[in-house]
Parts: C-alpha cells; sequence; structure tokens
C-alpha cells in the first residue's frame, strides 16, 4: 500500500494534553486511531490513553493477514477500551475517566471507521469534502434538524456538550462508517474538536494542498492554535493520503456496518470481560495480547455463525 501519513497533538492554551494520536501499520493494512479525554472530568487524558493503547494492542494482536469483520472490529475495540476505563474507575474512585474517540482502518484499499462523541473523521476526494462523521453532541442534533447551519455549530457556546462518550455508566453509541474504496489522492483527517471548531472543511483543504503533507497537517495545526489563542482547547489530528489507484480487490461483502447489531456486540463484550477476569494471571503484557488476539478470534467466530462468513 502506498500512502503519506502524518500526525500531530498540540496542547494549545491548556495546562494539560488530553488528546492522543497513535496509528499502527502492517504490510496491507494501516489503523488510525484519535482521542480526546473529556476535560470536565478527572482522568479523561487517562482515558485517552487507555483507549488508545488498547486498541492498538488489538490490531497487533491480529495474526491473520486480513480483518474479515473490520466493522465489527473496530466496534469490539471501543467496547473493551469502555470496560477497561470503567474497570479503572472502579479501582481508583476518585477518577471519572471518560473520552471521545475515532478510529480509521485502511486494508487493501478500504476504509472503514467508527467514532463515539465529537471527535471526527473527513474524508477529502477531489478538492471537495466527500463525507464527514456525525457527532454526538446537542449541537449536532440541531444542524440536522435544520436549527444550526454548520457554522453556527463551530461557534455555538455547546458545541462541547455530549450526548455519548467512551467510559461512564451509559453505553456509547458507536457510529459505523460504510466499507469505503479509496480513489488517488483520497485523504482522511481524523482530528479533535479543537481543530475543527478553528477551521471549516475548506480551509482545511487549503492546508492539506501545501506541499509534503506532515508539513501541511503541522501547519494546519499551529493555525489552529494561533487563531484560537486563548481560548484554544488540545489541537490534535492523524491525516492519511492515499497514493494508489483504485484498488482491484474485491470488497469484503461480508462485513457490513448494518450488520453489527450493538446490542449483541455488548452481550459479547460482556462475557469477553467476564471471561477474562476468570483466566489465570499472567504479566500484564502476555495477558493483553492473549486475551485480545483469543477475543479477535471469537469474535469472528460469532459473527461467522451470526450473519454468514466472508462471501
Amino acid at each position: 500500500m502506498k500512502y503519506q501519513l502524518a500526525y500531530q497533538s498540540l496542547r494549545g492554551a491548556r495546562p494539560t494534553n488530553q488528546d492522543r494520536v497513535a496509528h499502527a501499520e502492517r504490510d496491507n493494512a494501516v489503523l488510525m486511531v484519535l482521542a480526546d479525554g473529556l476535560g470536565g472530568y478527572r482522568g479523561g487524558e487517562i482515558a485517552a490513553e487507555l483507549l488508545t493503547q488498547t486498541v492498538l494492542r488489538g490490531f497487533r494482536a491480529v495474526k491473520q493477514p486480513l480483518i474479515q469483520q473490520p466493522s465489527a472490529f473496530l466496534a469490539l475495540s471501543i467496547v473493551q477500551a469502555h470496560n477497561a476505563i470503567n474497570d479503572l474507575g472502579r479501582a481508583h474512585p476518585e477518577l471519572k475517566p471518560r473520552t471521545t474517540c475515532v478510529l480509521c482502518l485502511v486494508q487493501n484499499g478500504y476504509a472503514y471507521w467508527a467514532h463515539v462523541g465529537d471527535s471526527r473523521l473527513y474524508h477529502f476526494r477531489k478538492g471537495q469534502l466527500l463525507r464527514r462523521t456525525q457527532d454526538h453532541t446537542t449541537t449536532e442534533e440541531w444542524r440536522r434538524e435544520g436549527l444550526l447551519s454548520d457554522e453556527e455549530v463551530r461557534h455555538h457556546p455547546q458545541k462541547s456538550r455530549l450526548l455519548k462518550c467512551v467510559g461512564g455508566a451509559d453505553r456509547p453509541t458507536i457510529s459505523l462508517g460504510e466499507e469505503t474504496c479509496l480513489e488517488y489522492g483520497d485523504t482522511l483527517l481524523l482530528c479533535s474538536d479543537g481543530l475543527w471548531s478553528a477551521f471549516t472543511p475548506e480551509e482545511m483543504l487549503e492546508f492539506l494542498k501545501r506541499g509534503p503533507l506532515e508539513e501541511s497537517v503541522e501547519d494546519m495545526l499551529t493555525a489552529a492554535e494561533r487563531k484560537q489563542r486563548a481560548t484554544s482547547d488540545n489541537v490534535s489530528a492523524v491525516c492519511l493520503r492515499w497514493e494508489e489507484a483504485v484498488t482491484k480487490i474485491a470488497p469484503l461483502q461480508g462485513n457490513r456496518a448494518g450488520d453489527v447489531d450493538p446490542r449483541e456486540l455488548w452481550e459479547y463484550g460482556k462475557r469477553v470481560s467476564a471471561a477474562q477476569k476468570q483466566r489465570k494471571p499472567a504479566s500484564n503484557d502476555d495477558r493483553s495480547s492473549r486475551d485480545l488476539a483469543q477475543d479477535i478470534r471469537d469474535l469472528e467466530d460469532y459473527l461467522n455463525k451470526k450473519i454468514g462468513p466472508k462471501r
């Protein structure tokens, strides 16, 4: 696979940086992760870090050449992170760790993504915004109802009022993007609200057109931090520019975001969590890698029984 990849995270005007960005690569796939810890809760930074590490460990634990159920894999990764964050909160009652997140897996020329909260994915193609994720916020609901414009959402005083997050008593709504075939020059931008509240999609595109991707992303985040000055939130992004022609590899037709039943997934996650607590103790790293690898194998078996194997 040929692509450019760039990422950066700036503290802005905040005393700490509660955003986390990361990626992991293999021969035929790359996983991008962005998490934005909730600053209004003690432990947001820890929640963002825990989510990032949980997702990356799951990706690295997959031994098969392909993840056969990418949408389910991304959703399960968020379920596991939610459970891990809540376990941490129960062990440390003084903390209330919460985070938003957006994940994107690119595999064999196809992109898959999942998100919770107001961390966004933008998909740009041929100088235009093709699509973006829809926030789990009150202002996003108002926008969909026609009560606010995109510009008004960016500057609304309640733009950060989340309806869902990872961690906490409520199960988060996990929104999944449908399998998307990438074209040469496509750009996938994952970012925290510190970036999208500063720039419109058109302004983001102007930055992304400038030179190498790494320099473009650095310039864009620095400009966002400078533009917002004393009000600047943490500003973070991870960005991929696709540099191959449209793939001739057939899509994973057995992978349909609509087939991932949230209730069944959470029930499965509950069983996984209970089983993990009964397993023989081992070192943290060994236990995490083995458990996640087995969970992924179990999940693929479970999904194949529910919706059938890959066709």
